[in-house]
């Protein structure tokens, strides 16, 4: 999805959970990043942070686009997009790089989110050496991808691109990634042969991040300040107003005023010393607009944890529009004995024009998430899509298009079955399901956590 700019093909990491009437498993707390210099909950005097409802929606990812979208200026920016494609493409086929480079980029300012030309300009990337510029690229249309034949050929120029760094592994992880969403022979014989050299993938979206000292009150600004510098790409990492508060003032017994501190707000107080929340990160994108990911915090009394949710691209120009949220947080006895499960309802809205067909899509996702808190840190027990709605249409209508009106809604129902810590998924009446149907265990679905969904078939 990028999206589901969210941004998934699996290789996921599965964290099994024990037999039916077994105790909960006590997995050791993963090494994390040193904990920053901001304020921490730490004083016995400090204010506790209020429970707060999850923000609402946010603005619908139609709305974004269509505020941005300069109908009067689409028609001569549809040609000079085909124009600068054909001419990028041609350059490329002729192995004048810089050229086709140069035209696809141009093509791009245009229409930022079209994931067949950031694949084409990552794979010219590549062939002219410059692996940095074609992996942020290539990953890019991996995220604007909507077909599973693009998404699937923009994994096999990553794993090009991981291969002639020497990164087995991460090579091996992306064909396996390919080959789940288009079978391939070429892609094939690259898994088999990096597969025989020990090359053993590893899914890295479902890792839990531990900060091994307590709580601060301003979880997001904490997490900004351990994200490693990447100045090409991001140009600046802000935390959302509206989703931070200020502990209250007071005064102590000699006299000293104290709180007033920035503090994140906390969503869900599970009890036992465990709260949670989700926060958003605001990450401007050097070459324009920007990308805010969202995170869940698992706080414990003297450490806490990150989990990465998902992401939504807004580039601040073209007819693309994303809003990604969390509707839902719980605290549930999904799992026999020890702590409740974290129960998360999340939603992906997507919008994308294109302006090389004169096409539109509209995508909605509804993903629900399981988190076990039990043992020394949290960890993903799976992830599904509840329903998926996608409509394609013409983006201007006074102009030629190949793109069909259609709405296509797919949908499953499930229910817990908390005596066996299992989840059952069937097919709603009347809809193609939207999840594989079955019976699963918590920790054995088919993707570990929401960031792996986009690479199921």
């Amino acid at each position: 999805m990028p999206t589901l700019n969210p941004s998934t093909l699996l290789a996921a990491v599965v964290i099994a959970l024990s037999a039916c009437g077994e105790p909960k498993p006590e997995p050791a707390a993963a090494p994390g990043p040193p904990q920053p210099a901001v304020a921490t909950n730490t004083a016995a005097k400090a204010p506790a942070r209020p429970i707060t409802a999850p923000p609402g929606p946010p603005q619908a990812a139609k709305d974004k686009a269509l505020a941005r979208f300069d109908s009067a200026a689409a028609k001569a920016q549809a040609t000079q997009f085909r124009d600068h494609l054909a001419a990028g493409r041609k350059a490329v086929k002729a192995k004048k790089f810089p050229e086709g480079i140069k035209a696809l980029e141009a093509a791009l300012t245009i229409d930022p989110n079209h994931a067949s030309a950031l694949a084409e300009l990552g794979w010219a990337l590549y062939l002219s050496g410059d692996l940095a510029k074609a992996e942020r690229a290539t990953r890019q249309a991996i995220t604007a991808a909507t077909q599973e034949r693009t998404r699937g050929a923009a994994l096999y120029n990553l794993g090009r691109i991981h291969e002639d760094r020497g990164e087995k592994d991460e090579a091996a992880l992306a064909y396996q990634r390919s080959l789940t969403l288009r079978p391939n022979d070429t892609v094939a014989a690259r898994l088999t042969a990096l597969e025989s050299a020990g090359a053993a993938p590893a899914a890295h979206e479902c890792d839990v991040v531990t900060y091994t000292s307590r709580p601060p009150f301003d979880l997001c600004a904490a997490f900004i300040a351990e994200l490693p510098a990447d100045p090409e790409t991001f140009s600046e990492s802000r935390c959302l107003e509206h989703e931070t508060t200020t502990t209250e003032v007071a005064v102590d017994a000699a006299g000293t005023k104290y709180g007033g501190e920035t503090a994140t707000l906390i969503t869900l107080d599970v009890g036992g010393g465990i709260q949670a929340t989700s926060f958003g990160v605001e990450r401007w994108l050097a070459s324009g607009g920007a990308i805010t990911e969202r995170h869940l915090a698992v706080l414990f009394d003297e450490q806490w944890y990150t989990l990465a949710l998902g992401e939504e691209y807004n580039p601040g120009v073209s007819y693309i529009g994303e809003s990604f949220w969390v509707e839902s947080m719980t605290a549930e006895d999904l799992v026999p004995g020890g702590r409740p499960e974290l129960l998360l309802k999340m939603k992906w809205q997507h919008t994308d024009g294109d302006y090389g067909d004169n096409a539109t899509e509209d995508t909605e996702r509804t993903i629900i998430a399981v988190v076990g808190l039990d043992g020394a840190a949290p960890r993903w027990l799976g992830a599904f899509l509840n329903s998926a709605v996608d409509s394609t249409g013409p983006m201007l209508d006074d102009e030629p298009s190949e793109a069909p009106v259609t709405r296509t809604e797919r949908a499953v129902d499930f229910r817990w079955l908390a005596a066996s810590g299992e989840l059952e998924i069937f097919a709603r009446t009347g809809f193609e399901p939207s999840a594989t149907p079955g019976r699963f265990t918590l920790g054995a679905l088919p993707a570990a956590c929401p960031k792996t969904l986009p690479y199921l078939h």
